[in-house]
């Protein structure tokens, strides 16, 4: 059962379409594992038409469905990536493309639509950069200005390095879980992690764990060792992402 969710201003500015992207995406995935954080969504949208109807009495309030702050949220993805097609000027031929489809929901199936929107291909097929003995990154490369997002993939009983944050880290569980000092984390649950805070992510021992995760700042690893290391990770998920 889902334990963790996003607070009031997560919600707020989601509802309001104020929500920086990566920020939002994460909050869309969520929202599709809990019911409750989806109705408080949802009262927040109808609360802020109805302050615009007062307003603006001639806005058709009507015509605001409830699903307006996810499908902007679409939208915005669906423009970000033509643009890259473009820039890649990369084609495929039409047979192709409907092999991909298929195996693209076939192996998606039971993940949250908008992870679904953001790979457009089958989770193997990624960039996925291998970071250790249990952990992959796949950058999504969809953030917002500033903040990074990606997957991560830990395999089952597998230990991150502790870190410590400099800026604000949001993790949203899509398969399996792992625990930390803090407690033990399920499918759906939205964790927040601020500057400052410390901790190493452990999978549990029966599946790997998949997580979508939005990067304010990037993470600090405690040990010298991984110190060490960090320039040539940064530089490696530097190059898929571009």
């Amino acid at each position: 059962m889902v334990t963790f969710h996003p607070d009031s201003r997560f919600l707020t500015d989601y509802a309001a379409g104020t929500l920086p992207t990566s920020e939002a995406i994460c909050v869309a995935a969520h929202l599709e594992f809990c019911a409750k954080c989806r109705a408080h969504a949802q009262q927040l949208s109808d609360l802020g038409a109805q302050i615009m109807a007062a307003m603006e009495p001639a806005t058709d309030v009507d015509s605001l469905s409830k699903d307006d702050d996810f499908m902007r949220l679409m939208n915005t993805i669906d423009a970000r990536a033509a643009e890259a097609s473009k820039n890649a000027d990369i084609s495929v031929p039409e047979s192709a493309g409907n092999r991909q489809a298929d195996k693209h929901s076939a192996a998606m199936s039971g993940m949250p639509r908008i992870l679904q929107k953001l790979t457009q291909a089958p989770l193997e097929s990624m960039r996925w950069v291998q970071l250790g003995k249990y952990l992959r990154v796949a950058p999504v490369g969809l953030g917002s200005a500033g903040r990074d997002i990606a997957l991560y993939d830990i395999k089952a009983g597998g230990q991150m390095p502790e870190h410590e944050h400099h800026g604000e880290e949001i993790t949203v569980l899509l398969k399996g879980s792992f625990s930390d000092a803090e407690g033990q984390y399920v499918r759906g649950d939205f964790v927040v992690r601020n500057a400052g805070e410390k901790h190493q992510p452990t999978a549990t021992m029966d599946t790997d764990c998949l997580c979508l995760v939005s990067l304010e700042q990037p993470i600090r690893p405690t040990s010298i060792w991984y110190r060490l290391l960090d320039p040539f990770v940064n530089m490696r998920l530097s190059s898929v992402s571009n």
